[in-house]
């Protein structure tokens, strides 16, 4: 049944592809990815169904409620995790039973992000719920429930961040300082600043990403001197903190790190400097689209995206047949964030990508493209 299910699907995209077939009606398009969706989403291995599950999220909350609700009761917490992030993006987290059962899962991760997903709900009903985790027995859930109670207007103290920023755990430290910066409290600058000479550098990427987050220009020089780290990783944060404080300041210190010995590193400085005005730097991305490392080169297809988005079709559609299904996926997530209309014939041709991951991808974006035609009556 699902053979033929699958060959159903593929002859619906190929009539698709045939020379002299115009662009269809939005619904057409819109229904199809959804076909695909849930097609994948019963999937024998894990990673197909966990790439459709997040990719629902493109669609939209409109007919997607059935394939969202399979995906949430999935065995595998990984897929449950994306399918409780795509509701929330959706903006149905607080809607659905399930999303609120999941509070109280076995896994952790999955308690992380139904807590986190209700706290963005701004729901009221949702708060007897999430106070039931500041009990939970792990403690980065506790500090999950006490952001999420935040959001939900409910006084919570941020001592209990500032004082779990100091544990024993290096995770726990590391999640406490990335809500201090997304929380934003002014208090919290101190506790971060030190953060980025932890002995741990997990610890230290997350205070240089959480620096960023809370937006404070004074924290500018230590984030410079983290450019020179020895953990990759903290450079990195460091890198994408500067850019998002609009450190003019740190042009020089980012030029000089776009020759960092790590080619991740040398992508961040070189979006951030994008970002600073600094549009010759786009060169050293389009270089790092041929890097020999996949990981690298997908990275470097969603930095051109993000930073020059009139750059990126041209080096999304050379991303578009690398040998790499990573490299693929932020192509196709590339194409549809920045090209509108046009992109439509490349992700319909996705659908029949060999990698099931491209292809759950391709229909989350086709569909989030008819969606938006639908909308503006372009059919």
């Amino acid at each position: 049944m699902h053979r033929i299910a699958a060959h159903s699907l593929a002859l619906s995209v190929w009539l698709l592809l045939l020379p002299g077939v115009p662009v269809s009606a939005a619904d057409d398009d819109f229904r199809l990815s959804l076909e695909v969706l849930t097609h994948l989403l019963t999937h024998d291995q894990e990673l197909v169904r966990g790439a459709a599950a997040a990719a629902l999220a493109e669609l939209g909350p409109s007919g997607t409620q059935t394939a969202l609700t399979t995906a949430l009761r999935d065995p595998s917490p990984r897929v449950r995790m994306f399918a409780i992030q795509s509701a929330g993006r959706m903006g149905r987290a607080a809607a659905i039973p399930a999303v609120r059962a999941a509070a109280g899962d076995p896994d952790s991760n999955v308690r992380i992000a139904a807590l986190s997903a209700l706290g963005l709900s701004k729901d009221s009903s949702v708060i007897d719920t999430v106070r039931k985790a500041l009990h939970d027995k792990d403690a980065i859930v506790q500090l999950v429930a006490r952001e999420a109670l935040m959001r939900l207007k409910q006084p919570q103290a941020v001592q209990p961040f500032l004082a779990a920023a100091r544990d024993f755990s290096p995770a726990v430290r590391g999640a406490a300082m990335g809500i201090l910066g997304r929380l934003k409290d002014p208090s919290a600058l101190s506790v971060l600043a030190l953060g980025l000479h932890d002995p741990d550098p997990s610890v230290r990427s997350f205070a240089a990403g959480a620096l960023g987050d809370l937006g404070a220009a004074s924290a500018v020089t230590a984030l410079v001197d983290a450019l020179s780290d020895p953990d990759p990783y903290v450079r990195n944060f460091a890198a994408g903190s500067l850019s998002r404080l609009n450190a003019k300041v740190a042009i020089p210190a980012l030029w000089g790190a776009i020759k960092d010995s790590d080619s991740l590193v040398r992508l961040a400085s070189a979006e951030a400097l994008v970002r600073l005005g600094e549009g010759e730097a786009a060169l050293a991305i389009r270089e790092l689209v041929r890097d020999p490392d996949y990981g690298v080169r997908s990275a470097a297809v969603g930095a051109m995206a993000r930073s020059d988005p009139s750059r990126a079709m041209a080096l999304a559609l050379e991303a578009f047949d690398d040998p790499a299904p990573r490299v693929r996926v932020a192509a196709v997530q590339a194409l549809g964030r920045v090209g509108g209309r046009t992109a439509i014939p490349y992700l319909r041709r996705a659908l029949l990508d060999k990698d099931l991951t491209v292809r759950a991808f391709a229909a989350g974006h086709l569909g989030a493209v008819a969606a938006d035609r639908k909308q503006k009556g372009d059919n």
